[in-house]
C-alpha cells in the first residue's frame, strides 16, 4: 500500500532534521489552525528514507502537504499537493536505461509559473495556497480569478468535498520564471486524491467546466520527447506519467540555457553554492551524465558537503551563544547584548531567539553573500571540506 504522510510523521521528520531540511509552518485563517510543511536542500535519500530507523516512512509529499484543524484541535483534513519528482537522468531511479521501456500513460506540458492548490476550512470557506504560503501575490490573484467564475468555484468546492485537492498553475507576465505569459490565468493541471495519493492529470478529469483552461494530454514516445527537448524553444518541458504512477520531468535545453543553468560553470564553487541554496542545483545536475561527468559530480559533492559543514559551524557557534544567553544572562537580551555584541555571529541571535525560520533565511543569505565572489567561495570550501 502506498505510504501517505501523516501529521505525526511529518512532525517527527522535522524534529529529526532540527526543522532545517524539513520544516513545519503554522498559520491561522478564520481562526482555524493550519499546518503546512516544506523542505530545503534535500537529496534523494532524504525523500526515500528520511528516518533511517523507520524505512516505511517517506517524505515525497512533505513539500506543500497541509493539515487543517477543527476548532477543537482535531484534524479536519489533509490536503496533498504534488509529490516530489525528478528530471530524467537526475537520480539513479530516473536514468534513461531504467525508464526507457516503461509504459507511458500521460504526457502534459510543464507550465512555467507557480503551483497553486485550493483547500477548504471546516466552515466551508475555500482558500488558496502556493508551496510556501497563503498570503502572497500569487495566492491573492488566484483567489480573485477563481471567485470571479461562479461555476469554477462550485466545481472546485465539489472536488474538495469529494476528497480531492484541485491543483492549478498560476501564470502571468509578472509571475513568469522564463516563459512569457499574458494576463494572469489559472490553468488546471490535475487533482490529487487525499485518501490514496493518486494524481489525476487534468485531461483525465471528466467534468471540468467548459470555460476552465486545463492542460491537455500530448502523445509522444520518451525518445521523441528527448529529441524535442533538444530543439524546442519557448517551452519549459513536459511531465511524463508511467503506468507504475512514476512522474518524470523532461526539460528543454532552451529552458536550461535561458534559465542560466549552463554546465560550463559546474566547476565554479560560487556557482554551485548559489544554485545549491536557490534549489536549482537539481536542474544543473540533471544535465550531467553520472559516468561521463563523474568529476563534475565529485566536485559538486565536495562543494555542497563543505558548505553544509560551514552552515553547521555557524549553527554550533550560534547555539553556544544562545546557551550563554539563557544561563549566564538569564534570558536578559539587553545585558547579553552589552557583553556579547562583538562575538562572532552575534547578529544572528535576535532571529535565532525569535523565529528559527527567520534565522535559517538569514544564515543562508549570509552564506550567499560570503561566497558571492569566486575566490572567497574557494577559501570557504577549502577550509570546511572535511
Amino acid at each position: 500500500m502506498k505510504y501517505l504522510v501523516t501529521y505525526d510523521d511529518a512532525q517527527k521528520i522535522c524534529r529529526y532534521y532540527n526543522n532545517f531540511n524539513f520544516s513545519e509552518h503554522m498559520w491561522r485563517i478564520d481562526n482555524y489552525k493550519i499546518s503546512t510543511f516544506d523542505y530545503f536542500i534535500c537529496g534523494y535519500s532524504h525523500f526515500a528514507n528520511p528516518l533511517p530507523n523507520e524505512p516505511n516512512i517517506t517524505a515525497f509529499d512533505m513539500r506543500g502537504v497541509t493539515f487543517v484543524f477543527n476548532e477543537d484541535g482535531t484534524i479536519f483534513n489533509r490536503y496533498l499537493m504534488l509529490p516530489k519528482f525528478f528530471n530524467i537522468n537526475q537520480i539513479e531511479e530516473t536514468q534513461y536505461d531504467k525508464v526507457k521501456d516503461k509504459n507511458i500513460v500521460h504526457i502534459s506540458s510543464k507550465e512555467d509559473g507557480s503551483l497553486v492548490a485550493f483547500m477548504m476550512l471546516p466552515n466551508g470557506k475555500l482558500f488558496a495556497k502556493t508551496i510556501r504560503g497563503f498570503d502572497n501575490d500569487q495566492v491573492v490573484s488566484s483567489q480573485q480569478i477563481l471567485f470571479s467564475w461562479e461555476d469554477h468555484t462550485k466545481w472546485v468546492k465539489k472536488q474538495l468535498e469529494d476528497g480531492f485537492t484541485p491543483l492549478f498553475e498560476y501564470v502571468s507576465y509578472a509571475n513568469r520564471i522564463v516563459l512569457k505569459y499574458g494576463s494572469p490565468e489559472l490553468r488546471l493541471i490535475g487533482l490529487r486524491n487525499n485518501s490514496n495519493g493518486d494524481y489525476i492529470p487534468a485531461s483525465k478529469v471528466g467534468d471540468i467546466p467548459n470555460t476552465m483552461y486545463f492542460i491537455k494530454d500530448e502523445s509522444f514516445t520518451l525518445d521523441q520527447l528527448i529529441e524535442k527537448s533538444k530543439v524546442e524553444e519557448d517551452k519549459e518541458g513536459w511531465v511524463v506519467i508511467f503506468d507504475d504512477d512514476m512522474l518524470l520531468k523532461v526539460k528543454t535545453q532552451w529552458y536550461f540555457t535561458v534559465h542560466g543553468l549552463r554546465t560550463m560553470n559546474v566547476f565554479r564553487e560560487d556557482y554551485v553554492i548559489e544554485n545549491y541554496y536557490k534549489e536549482t542545483l537539481d536542474d544543473l545536475v540533471s544535465q550531467l551524465n553520472p559516468i561521463e561527468d563523474k568529476d563534475a559530480f565529485d566536485f559538486i559533492n565536495r562543494v555542497t558537503k563543505a558548505i553544509d559543514n560551514y552552515a553547521a559551524h555557524i549553527d554550533s557557534k550560534v547555539e553556544a551563544l544562545f546557551n550563554r544567553f539563557l544561563t549566564e544572562f538569564n534570558g536578559d537580551f539587553a545585558k547579553f547584548a552589552t557583553v556579547c555584541h562583538k562575538e562572532l555571529y552575534f547578529d544572528f541571535m535576535r532571529a535565532y531567539i525569535d523565529d528559527k525560520n527567520k534565522y535559517k533565511n538569514k544564515k543562508v543569505q549570509f552564506i550567499l553573500e560570503k561566497t558571492y565572489r569566486l575566490n572567497k567561495a574557494k577559501e570557504i570550501v577549502e577550509k570546511y571540506k572535511t
